[in-house]
């Protein structure tokens, strides 16, 4: 007789456990009701009708899907990429081992400046799937970012010109003199930048017009970046004692992979009439990997073209890379079909800061005067770094369709 009693005591609280969970199901009673706003802008529950800090989504009164595509057009900049130095020393022509003594003229810089690679604006796209969910407002979703920026540049320095280009990256050590110049440069920088944002967040009223929307997630990162510089004129192509003629280039790659952790707010401060002011700001730690290579050769300018090898090195190492978004723009949003589909319109300008992508090493060869190799077998190689930040930024038009 015990045993029966305490089976439908537990059979009972278990019955009262269910039906206590149902009641929490914070999925509403379909149709919920639309709330207007002026100019017939609908909002499912809104400041007036709700508790505090009031769900904005889903939007429609149902749980709904969110279809959004942006094209954007931005400009990518880095931090430490100068490539030359531009002395107004005017250089000459060695013809034999006299004139060496004029050439330690370029140590002396007068009005110089360093020449950067001139950084262009393209285009790239955002697309986007995410879903609101009935649950107290919650929503999630994914956006992923390409984008594509480049950098190009040429500067020349004839012997009229009263003018000369110093490399910076150049590891090779000439055979004329110690000091490595040249009366051509030229530059290309590539950058591949692919994002994909995982993103879990509720948005709420925080007023009658603001609406507030934090968000915690994931970020995957894939930054390459390949820098290309050619080197002619000047030491490279001064033929003495019966040397060749080069020309030069150096092959850089910098490339991140890495995935963290990644949080934020959206605001919106609407005017009315389905207008508004936008404003984001996402912070991220991504932990990853970077790869780096250094390549550096001679080649010879006359048949059969042979190569010489300067330089080649390879790094691989890991860290953790901080990186911050910023978002303001204007938007205009409605709801149509009796509140069952939302439609938005933003249009902003955006800046990314993605902090020392740039890893790559510097190396430059000092040493004696070997007279006769084609290239400095002496000396040593001095390294150094000059780390850079990465940025984007750019105009933005986004599309956001909910159903």
């Amino acid at each position: 007789m015990q045993k029966s009693l305490l089976v439908l005591s537990i059979f009972g609280a278990a019955n009262v456990a269910i039906a206590a969970r149902g009641q929490d199901n914070c999925a509403p009673e379909p149709p919920a009701t639309c709330y207007p706003e002026n100019c017939n802008h609908c909002y499912c529950l809104g400041p007036e009708n709700y508790g505090v800090n009031a769900p904005v989504r889903p939007i429609t009164c149902d749980g709904d899907w969110v279809i959004s595509a942006s094209g954007f057009y931005w400009s990518a900049h880095q931090d430490g990429m100068e490539y030359a130095i531009d002395n107004h020393v005017k250089h000459v022509i060695v013809k034999d081992i006299n004139a060496l003594n004029e050439l330690l003229e370029l140590n002396n810089l007068i009005d110089a400046e360093y020449k950067t690679p001139d950084f262009k604006w393209d285009w790239g796209f955002k697309v986007g799937l995410g879903y609101n969910t009935t649950c107290d407002g919650w929503d999630f979703g994914v956006v992923w970012t390409w984008y594509r920026g480049k950098a190009n540049d040429h500067i020349e320095a004839e012997i009229d010109d009263n003018h000369t280009l110093l490399p910076l990256w150049s590891a090779r050590a000439p055979l004329v003199g110690f000091i490595p110049y040249a009366t051509d440069i030229e530059t290309h920088w590539k950058l591949q930048l692919n994002l994909i944002d995982i993103e879990l967040g509720r948005e709420c009223w925080t007023s009658k017009y603001l609406s507030f929307r934090p968000f915690v997630g994931l970020r995957i990162a894939s930054i390459e970046q390949n820098y290309e510089i050619h080197h002619k004129g000047g030491n490279w192509t001064q033929v003495f004692f019966e040397t060749s003629a080069f020309n030069n280039k150096v092959d850089l790659e910098n490339d991140f992979k890495g995935v963290g952790l990644r949080a934020g707010f959206d605001t919106v401060w609407n005017f009315g009439c389905g207008w508004g002011l936008y404003g984001n700001f996402a912070a991220s730690i991504v932990y990853g990997r970077f790869s780096l290579d250094h390549d550096e050769e001679d080649r010879d300018a006359f048949s059969p073209h042979d190569k010489i090898k300067i330089l080649e090195t390879e790094e691989s190492f890991r860290a953790s890379r901080a990186m911050l978004d910023f978002t303001l723009g204007i938007q205009w949003a409605a709801l149509f079909c009796d509140c069952q589909y939302g439609f938005t319109v933003q249009l902003g300008f955006e800046q990314h800061l993605f902090f020392h992508q740039n890893q790559l090493w510097r190396v430059k060869r000092i040493g004696e005067f070997p007279f006769i190799q084609p290239i400095n077998p002496f000396g040593e190689n001095v390294f150094f770094q000059r780390h850079g930040t990465l940025d984007t930024q750019g105009w933005t038009l986004k599309v956001q369709f909910e159903f």
